[in-house]
């Protein structure tokens, strides 16, 4: 199948916020910075993501011109129907300011959980993978040309026996044999992973991770040489069960729990581990159930998760709880998991997902800073009722821990919107300054939405 291709224009707009005379607490539609619009521009449809594949965006650091931000997206359109479920992938010079985007795939499915893992290769090209939400069994395989978003190979494509989704690319080994790893959910709606033959280039069934009879949720992350990949899983589906967080890592051949004892001696089997047997990193309950929303790797690269409680749904079906849920993070020290209540998150998205929150970003540079999405205070938990429109609505704020991550000292980055702002990212990027990129709109469900893409760029 050859990709389709379409170039558009990208639109920068500079949020003043508020007069020289207003006080910034009263401005409307205040962004803390210059905002970046990708998508929802007459060139570019509207656009959202999952948080279950990774790296969900990537900087082409030692692009020849200049830093490359890149990130993939999945259209929405209530009007046009071919711009319903586009795969688009999208490059911004951090420089120049200068971008665009290519269709990867045409109507994909209007569902954010197809959007695609990314990794760069050493030789520069960067690889796309991407799956439907369970619906078949294709992993589909892009290859761009090196340090060229512009132009991609003819789509390649690798058949599980199982429906699959969530994509995540990952390394793990030293030397000769480290190898790039798909990690997914299919047999059996767990977690398995697909290995990548360094001499053929074909990608191979590895194996399964964990075992669960439910539908565990994962998020993984590898440390700073790529030798180990850090695994974080709950039990279940939140709606399905009281979750608890728990961690391992894992080589490629073997599974561990936080302290380095051997779960699993031999993962490219069907014989699997629960997600239980892992290290318990915060124990769940009816009064407490857990979800997590990202993870990283501290200079001593020791694992960090910051995740979502929800604290209100003991007793309730789905649809009448999740209006309370808090932020929570842990960090591994050597010598165990230490976690703490660090923001109110506020409500859920949406009704029947009671779990679903506005979500956490960790700056991968720097574990001490987050990026938070809600519509509560994140210190005393009071509504946000904006200004604008008197509706409460989903903010930005970034918080800067000098303790460990114990506590978080909170700044806006939007207030008093029109709309919500969600789902935020920070790609890894060594440099002085971090990319913040996120959801702005409105977000019914995982297949409706209306919602762009945009972002800030800060200095560190």
């Amino acid at each position: 199948m050859m990709i389709q291709r379409s170039v558009v224009v990208l639109l920068i707009v500079v949020f003043a916020g508020c007069g020289p005379d207003e006080p910034q607490e009263h401005a409307i539609d205040f962004v803390r910075g210059d905002l970046i619009i990708f998508t929802g521009t007459a060139g570019s449809p509207n656009g959202a993501w999952c948080w279950f594949q990774d790296e969900r965006a990537i900087v082409d650091a030692n692009h020849p011109d200049e830093p490359m931000l890149m990130f993939t997206s999945i259209s929405a359109s209530d009007r046009d129907s071919t711009e319903q479920g586009d795969l688009d992938f999208h490059w911004f010079g951090l420089n120049s300011g200068q971008g665009g985007a290519v269709e990867l795939y045409d109507r994909l499915g209007q569902d954010d959980h197809n959007a695609a893992a990314l990794f760069q290769q050493e030789n520069g090209q960067v690889l796309a993978l991407f799956s439907r939400h369970g619906s078949d069994k294709n992993v589909y395989v892009a290859h761009s040309e090196a340090h060229n978003p512009q132009k991609w190979n003819d789509l390649e494509i690798y058949q599980d026996e199982a429906n699959v989704t969530y994509n995540n690319l990952l390394t793990a080994g030293v030397g000769k044999d480290r190898k790039l790893y798909d990690f997914s959910r299919s047999r059996g709606w767990n977690p398995n992973f697909l290995v990548l033959d360094s001499l053929g280039g074909q990608w191979q069934y590895g194996g399964r991770l964990l075992s669960s009879e439910g539908r565990p949720y994962l998020k993984y992350v590898d440390n700073r040489d790529g030798s180990r990949i850090h695994v974080v899983a709950t039990d279940q589906h939140p709606r399905n069960f009281d979750n608890s967080i728990y961690h391992g890592s894992t080589d490629g051949h073997s599974l561990y729990d936080s302290f380095g004892s051997v779960l699993d001696a031999e993962l490219r089997d069907q014989d699997a581990v629960p997600p239980s047997a892992l290290t318990l990193v915060f124990a769940g309950n009816p009064d407490n159930v857990a979800w997590m929303a990202d993870v990283a790797v501290d200079e001593q690269d020791q694992p960090v998760i910051a995740f979502s409680v929800q604290k209100d749904g003991r007793d309730h079906p789905p649809k009448l709880a999740g209006l309370d849920h808090r932020f929570h993070l842990a960090r591994f020290s050597g010598d165990g998991w230490q976690q703490h209540e660090i923001a109110f998150a506020g409500e859920r998205l949406y009704p029947f997902e009671d779990d679903y929150t506005g979500l956490v970003a960790i700056d991968p540079e720097n574990v001490n800073h987050l990026v938070i999405s809600t519509n509560a205070d994140p210190v005393t938990g009071e509504a946000l009722v904006s200004r604008a429109d008197q509706k409460r609505h989903y903010e930005l704020f970034e918080g800067t821990s000098i303790d460990g991550g114990k506590s978080f000292d909170w700044k806006a980055i939007t207030q008093h919107s029109t709309m919500d702002n969600i789902r935020p990212i920070i790609p890894s990027w060594k440099s002085e300054r971090r990319v913040v990129l996120w959801l702005r709109g409105s977000y019914t469900t995982y297949e409706n939405f209306d919602t762009q893409v945009v972002a800030i760029i800060q200095d560190r």
